[in-house]
């Protein structure tokens, strides 16, 4: 090996810029924190980190929806909470109606306030979030959910039925925007008809149906049309919504007494007193029963347009229809509630799991400061040796060896 002055020099200055290089890259870490300070530091540690972060982005991504969630559930509940105090206040307006002591002008004081009650719940139904959208109104919420006829008075439902969830954690979503129809359920009406025979003679009779009594006097010279007109006015004064039809065959004359709300096991052979001892024996049997699902604000407006008319039956009705309404949405607000503590639930999951990720990219990135401060002052004391032996070995020459 030929060795010269110039391979002294170089192998020399190779050792003072290695040792200047290590001492820059230690000082950079240290004045960062990082012990990461250029991609091709460490490529495998490199490659965790990115890894750590995507996973810290993800859960930026379910914290923001998280918020979202819990500004809207939180808006749902209270509006919900509100309408469902509206129906509880309807109610007590119903029952206090249904009192025989209350005159025309009372009832119709009332379907003033009952009016104003149910204006509010339908603005309540076409609530709108910080963004506008309509928070009731299924898939599509940019247009009004609930919209009233101009021409007839009717709401009715203008959107869909689709809800749409958004993610909170990897394996869980909870729902973004929700039905209106099932927030504003329908209540059950039952309708049953009976037919009844043996009307003949004088008397008293007493029909009772579940809780409803119906009692009429008849005359044995009574016109079909006023035993008729006896029934439904003895409806209407039990407070039972009702009508009552003649049907004549073969000269025997039967009656069908349709009842509206009046909710009944009634069977074929259910008993009708007679209170007149000559009586003839009557008959009654259920001939058809129907159940129909009324929409929430057809029931308001129902109970609007019996106060207003002033039919006791119709009012009466309405209380048992209303006490369905406010039960379902009691539940809806339930329901509302237990997605509020899902969410706070699944925040705090997303908490912890954050925390030990921050921990292993602390691990990961962040420097040991001792460790590197230790590495720099030897890096320093061997810059300096380094640089000393340089200047004792650049004052010797081989020719002092010839």
């Amino acid at each position: 090996m030929k060795i010269s002055s110039s391979y002294l020099y170089n192998r020399s200055l190779q050792n003072i810029q290695t040792a200047q290089s290590d001492v820059a890259k230690t000082r950079e870490q240290i004045a960062t924190g990082k012990s990461l300070v250029r991609p091709s530091d460490d490529t495998s540690k490199l490659r965790n980190i990115e890894m750590l972060e995507s996973q810290v982005r993800k859960l930026d991504s379910f914290d923001r929806n998280a918020a979202y969630l819990e500004d809207r559930y939180g808006l749902e509940e209270t509006v919900l909470s509100s309408a469902s105090d509206i129906l509880i206040r309807v109610k007590e307006l119903a029952i206090q109606a249904a009192n025989d002591t209350l005159s025309v002008a009372d009832r119709d004081i009332i379907a003033v306030e009952v009016s104003s009650l149910r204006d509010e719940i339908l603005s309540i139904a076409n609530t709108r979030d910080v963004e506008g959208n309509y928070i009731f109104g299924g898939g599509k919420t940019d247009t009004q959910a609930f919209v009233k006829s101009n021409v007839t008075g009717k709401v009715s439902y203008q959107r869909d039925n689709r809800e749409t969830s958004i993610a909170i954690s990897n394996e869980r979503a909870l729902t973004k925007n929700r039905d209106g129809t099932t927030i504003f359920q329908t209540a059950p009406r039952q309708t049953q008809t009976f037919t009844l025979n043996g009307l003949a003679d004088d008397g008293k009779f007493n029909f009772k149906v579940g809780s409803a009594v119906i009692e009429f006097s008849i005359s044995a010279s009574d016109s079909v049309e006023t035993v008729r007109s006896a029934i439904e006015q003895s409806l209407e004064f039990s407070g039972v919504s009702g009508t009552a039809q003649a049907v004549t065959e073969d000269g025997v004359t039967s009656y069908s007494i349709t009842l509206t709300g009046v909710n009944s096991n009634a069977s074929n052979g259910v008993p009708v007193t007679a209170t007149s001892p000559d009586s003839n024996p009557l008959t009654v049997a259920l001939s058809e029963s129907e159940t129909q699902s009324v929409s929430f604000f057809d029931v308001l407006d129902d109970l609007v347009s019996g106060l207003s008319e002033n039919k006791r039956g119709e009012i009466g009705r309405s209380v048992s229809e209303l006490s369905a309404l406010q039960e379902r949405l009691s539940i809806n607000v339930g329901q509302v509630g237990s997605s509020l503590n899902n969410l706070e639930r699944q925040v705090d999951i997303n908490a912890s799991i954050r925390l030990r990720i921050d921990e292993l990219l602390s691990t990961e990135k962040d420097l040991d400061y001792a460790k590197a401060v230790t590495q720099f002052n030897a890096e320093i004391v061997r810059l300096e040796a380094t640089q000393a032996s340089f200047a004792k070995i650049s004052q010797l020459s081989l020719f002092e060896y010839l």
